[in-house]
């Protein structure tokens, strides 16, 4: 099972690896995904979301969204115009926040990424957002 300890250490070995990072990143995603879909409790969480995220990592051309409404979601890669609420980071932010060595927010507020949607989406982004890098740094056990 991965545990927080495997999650960091996969990290730190793709910092340098691009095309390897994309088809981690994606397993991940998928997974993290598939476990809202099963677990009733997550879903609960955003039953009320009704949004479009569009995520860009910007250094190396990966796009994806999430498209979350009524405790369903959907993860898509590529790009959807329709997105609500977009957000840019580049790899090396991205696995910084995801290591938990770096806050979106404290990002944000530097300016070092960039969104595109009202406060209101924002929020929702950023509760789901934690909610999926809490559940990848603790194993997948939530």
């Amino acid at each position: 099972m991965l545990d927080s300890k495997s999650f960091n250490s996969v990290l730190d070995d793709l910092e340098n690896h691009n095309g390897e990072f994309i088809d981690v990143l994606d397993k991940f995603i998928k997974l993290a995904v598939n476990k809202f879909r099963t677990t009733e409790e997550l879903r609960e969480e955003i039953e009320d979301y009704e949004d479009i995220y569009q995520i860009l990592i910007t250094d190396i051309n990966f796009k994806f969204w999430l498209k979350v409404s009524n405790g369903s979601i959907i993860y898509k890669k590529g790009l959807n115009r329709y997105a609500s609420f977009r957000v840019k980071y580049t790899k090396n932010i991205l696995i910084k926040i995801l290591k938990r060595e770096m806050h979106g927010i404290d990002a944000f507020m530097k300016g070092i990424i960039n969104v595109d949607g009202d406060l209101s989406q924002g929020l929702r982004f950023i509760k789901l957002f934690r909610m999926l890098v809490e559940y990848l740094n603790n194993g997948f056990k939530k």
